[in-house]
């Protein structure tokens, strides 16, 4: 995890950095962005095993809420934007918001006793969690089967196939190489375990938790990612607001760094 910049200015952003996520992953967008800032890997916020007994499905989610209220109760700043890109959106979603009834949005005074200092949350291309159990216990299933293969044979050419997904379309070439160029050298086993920890059919569906969140809440799509386009066009609510960034794909931050920086200082200033 990266240091804060020093600045005088509040707020401070968060970010969240998404599966296979590396240093610096945010560097470009914070080089624009004239707030304090610090980010944060998946792995940074992934548990020991427990010993003992087997621990509880969502243990890993819950200790990464633990370890993120820690982190933010323990910056220099009074003001947070939380801002989490893909895996790291879906983190801090159940971080923030997770412990609403029945999946539903939190109690706001018991939301401010735990997250003092966070003030909005800014989602970039990130999932909700999945709503039917069958589905769900699927996805585990895939994520599991995906996270033995990384920790088996993790190669240039899995990373490859990796940003060959539909979701990833929208990349260019030059980018698509930039992104498998940064991971090289990254361990297939921690991304195994970030993978099998957080894994979408581990989580909640919270999508109920956005009908009317405790702090404003921002969602950025690219139009060339329909997916999470679609996605975030269901979501409706006070607080809510939705952007649809032209020119973009799935991967908005490393596509237009500057671009994404205005809308962040623009957002977490309001």
């Amino acid at each position: 995890m990266s240091n804060a910049k020093t600045y005088s200015r509040e707020p401070a952003v968060i970010f969240l950095a998404g599966f296979l996520g590396v240093p610096g992953e945010f560097a470009a967008v914070r080089e624009h962005l004239p707030l304090p800032s610090l980010e944060i890997l998946p792995e940074d916020l992934l548990p020991a095993p427990p010993d003992g007994d087997t621990p509880p499905p969502d243990f890993c989610f819950r200790e990464a809420r633990r370890r993120l209220r820690e982190i933010i109760a323990g910056c220099a700043y009074s003001r947070v934007c939380v801002y989490g890109y893909s895996m790291g959106g879906r983190l801090a979603l159940y971080a923030l918001f997770g412990d609403g009834p029945n999946g539903g949005s939190p109690d706001p005074r018991e939301f401010r006793k735990d997250w003092p200092k966070v003030s909005s949350l800014v989602l970039e291309s990130a999932g909700t969690g999945i709503q039917d159990p069958e589905e769900r216990a699927r996805r585990y299933l895939h994520d599991t089967e995906l996270a033995r293969k990384f920790a088996r044979e993790f190669s240039p050419e899995l990373l490859e196939s990796w940003y060959r997904q539909p979701v990833f379309a929208g990349l260019s070439p030059a980018l698509r190489e930039n992104l498998l160029r940064k991971r090289r050298n990254l361990q297939g086993t921690t991304a195994a375990a970030v993978l099998w920890g957080f894994s979408t059919g581990l989580m909640p569906c919270l999508l109920p938790a956005l009908s009317a969140p405790p702090v404003p809440v921002l969602l950025l799509s690219g139009e060339r990612d329909p997916k999470y386009t679609a996605l975030f066009q269901e979501i409706h609510g006070p607080g809510i607001a939705r952007i649809t960034v032209p020119a973009a794909g799935h991967n908005i931050h490393d596509e237009l760094p500057e671009k994404t920086a205005a809308l962040i200082a623009g957002f977490a200033a309001g």
